[in-house]
């Protein structure tokens, strides 16, 4: 058995305003789950698309997964890890991520994978489509684990949905303070802003040597296992 889902949303915002917030998106109150991301691939291709590559670092725990745990004795505490490849083409207007864990894969496999377009007919809005791929194996109640962790993916995205709403307004928050304010407030803003910038480096590039590590291993041990092809990527 394979858990297969998929679902469509409609963001009350231009494309270009959503866009932005996906890319801005984590760190957000609204996914406290995800730890960390770390772009380690960036470059525009030869038809003027950005094409990334990060791995995203997440905790995950509900009802669903503590039981996974009790009867697989799988350490689900654990920091879940995922290579995400995604496409931004701003001729066609599209932004492309797909996605897949790249620990636990000897038990569970998640691709997920996420389209935003314009509306056909309403260019203030946006449509976001999401699908998930789950597949299990080497475990009993395939079927019912599968079922638990699509349950658990598709409440993620609920919240990872208000997530780009939260960056939206956060941005829009920005540039009204910013636009309203006096030099003097500006001159603040900015160089507090600057040392918040400087203090998060420190603090990321301290997080990223404690897991670098680990990540470097299990990185090379899931690409020995899973060959070039890990992830349908989007066609060119």
């Amino acid at each position: 058995m394979v858990f297969f889902s998929f679902d469509e949303h409609v963001f009350s915002h231009p494309w270009e305003k959503v866009v932005e917030a996906a890319l801005r998106k984590y760190p957000n109150p609204e996914s406290p789950n995800v730890t960390g991301t770390d772009v380690f691939e960036r470059k525009v291709d030869e038809k003027g698309r950005l094409c990334s590559q990060r791995i995203i670092s997440s905790l995950w725990s509900n009802s669903y997964l503590n039981l996974i745990e009790k009867v697989a004795g799988l350490d689900m505490k654990k920091t879940f890890h995922a290579i995400e490849y995604s496409v931004l083409d701003p001729k066609e207007r599209s932004f492309e991520l797909s996605s897949r864990n790249y620990n636990f894969m000897d038990y569970i496999t998640v691709d997920e994978k996420l389209v935003y377009q314009p509306h056909a007919t309403d260019p203030n809005m946006t449509v976001l489509k999401q699908q998930w791929h789950i597949t299990c194996k080497n475990l009993s109640f395939v079927s019912f684990f599968e079922n638990a962790m699509g349950t658990t993916m598709m409440a993620a995205s609920v919240k990872g949905r208000q997530g780009i709403e939260y960056v939206i307004n956060q941005v829009r928050e920005e540039v009204e303070r910013i636009a309203s304010a006096p030099i003097e407030e500006m001159q603040t803003l900015a160089t507090n802003t600057m040392k918040e910038i400087n203090s998060f480096q420190q603090s990321i590039g301290g997080m990223g040597r404690r897991w670098e590590e680990n990540l470097h291993e299990e990185l090379n041990e899931f690409i020995a296992k899973s060959g070039s092809n890990l992830i349908e990527q989007p066609q060119n």
